[in-house]
């Protein structure tokens, strides 16, 4: 009996140090991948279903990545 109870502890302290090992992997968040010039990248978020890849421009800003921001503006056409 005394055998059973041990080898019952033992696999519940394996599976709390495996459950611990994932989630710790899972929550570090990894430095963003930017494809880049000097002043102005790509940070590339993942590949798409279709193979391209998806991601954000970004803009240097005092040493610093930061999303670019879009504006629209209409122009007449000649």
């Amino acid at each position: 009996m005394l055998k059973i109870v041990a080898l019952w502890l033992m696999s519940l302290v394996v599976v709390a140090v495996v459950a611990s090992g994932l989630a710790f992997a899972q929550a570090r968040q990894a430095e963003p991948r930017i494809l880049s010039g000097s002043e102005f990248g790509f940070r590339l978020d993942g590949i798409g279903h279709d193979g391209q890849p998806m991601g954000t421009i970004m803009v240097r800003v005092a040493g610093k990545w930061v999303e670019a921001g879009y504006s629209t503006s209409f122009r007449r056409v000649n």
